[in-house]
């Protein structure tokens, strides 16, 4: 932007019958010469000598109109070594003066942008989300108003990084605003643990993609942990933690020792009761312990809109394809054929291993503390 931009020159006006051109304000002048001055090289001038005249100008705005206050925003938004407190409130001013100093300055501080997002506007807030770099703190303070369309901008955002506990938040953020599934779940911060609950607020489709993604095998645990299962066999006094660390890595689903008590015989033998005579309570709490997962997650899967719950349930406890239709038919009283098909395309694609991750980080879900 060129020194002569920061002049506004009003329309001629006669004066002793000549045209004449009237020159800028005392205000605008002075504007303009301090802008000069701050926006000078380092070699030109001391941090000193830019501080104190930065205060100047910044009186002079804080009394001055829009539209010069925008002139001095254009010009400052390209200099690396503006003053930060006269960007601060340059940037939490009105969107129209702000608007060039949130796209284009590369000297605002987090703090700063985080101001901003408290303190601005919808606008003010698109526009930090559409930088090419935004910071996880950045991040975080736009993701606390809640509002979509920031949200949507931040998460298309290739720049952006986003933090763990920010990631949580907008994963509990998608029953409110299911649009931010699809954009969440590829994100490259997304993480398994994340993504199993997120699962559950998922159209079909979503869900599929992020079976493709985040259902993975688990031989790099179970080879590391080949030894470590006898060894915690014979320890007299169990440890909690490596239990149930061990439970989620174990090739076995089942509870073996639940089978060989159990009335039914077996799970098969549960399904098939429940198949005839409806999900009865004795008949719930049977399957969860036989499965080896808590009741609680047993309930949601025959509750959820859609079988691919109770299709990962049947292939991580090795039930065949039919005691899955059975399962499906006693959950969904009057389901038709038709309505079957998510389930039994994610039983037919997804392995035994990989269905027992899933399943087993719901279950864990359900038991870690401060779990998403």
């Amino acid at each position: 932007m060129g020194m002569a931009d920061l002049y506004e020159f009003s329309s001629d006006e006669r004066l002793m019958g000549e045209p004449v051109r009237q020159g800028p304000t005392a205000r605008t002048l002075l504007a303009r010469r301090l802008a000069d001055i701050v926006c000078l090289p380092s070699s030109r001038v001391t941090p000193p000598e830019r501080w104190v005249v930065a205060d100047v100008l910044d009186e002079v705005l804080r009394q001055s109109d829009e539209s010069l206050r925008r002139k001095v925003a254009d010009r400052l938004a390209e200099q690396k070594a503006a003053p930060l407190r006269l960007l601060r409130r340059l940037a939490c001013d009105v969107f129209e003066v702000a608007e060039p100093i949130l796209e284009r300055s590369l000297s605002l501080t987090d703090f700063d942008m985080m101001e901003v997002a408290r303190t601005g506007e919808v606008r003010h807030r698109l526009s930090l989300a559409r930088r090419l770099k935004v910071t996880q703190p950045v991040s975080a303070a736009l993701v606390l108003a809640g509002e979509p369309q920031v949200l949507e901008a931040l998460l298309r955002n290739t720049g952006a990084q986003l933090a763990a506990q920010t990631m949580d938040h907008l994963v509990q953020m998608v029953m409110e605003h299911h649009v931010l599934a699809h954009l969440l779940i590829q994100r490259p911060e997304m993480r398994p643990n994340q993504a199993f609950s997120l699962f559950w607020d998922c159209d079909h489709e979503l869900r599929r993609m992020i079976l493709d993604r985040f259902a993975v095998g688990r031989e790099i645990l179970q080879d590391a942990a080949e030894d470590v299962f006898p060894r915690a066999a014979r320890e007299p006094f169990p440890d909690p933690l490596i239990q149930r660390a061990l439970a989620y890595i174990d090739r076995r689903q089942r509870d073996r020792q639940a089978s060989s008590l159990s009335p039914w015989g077996s799970l098969e033998g549960v399904i098939e009761a429940a198949e005839r005579q409806g999900l009865e309570e004795m008949l719930c709490e049977e399957a969860a312990k036989l499965a080896n997962i808590q009741r609680s997650l047993f309930d949601r899967m025959c509750e959820d809109f859609g079988g691919e719950p109770l299709a990962v349930l049947c292939k991580a406890t090795g039930l065949s394809r039919d005691h899955l239709v059975l399962l499906l038919r006693a959950a969904w009283k009057g389901l038709r054929e038709d309505q079957m098909h998510f389930a039994i395309r994610v039983y037919d694609t997804l392995s035994v291993d990989k269905a027992q991750t899933v399943l087993r980080y719901w279950d864990w879900s359900l038991s870690r503390p401060n779990s998403v």
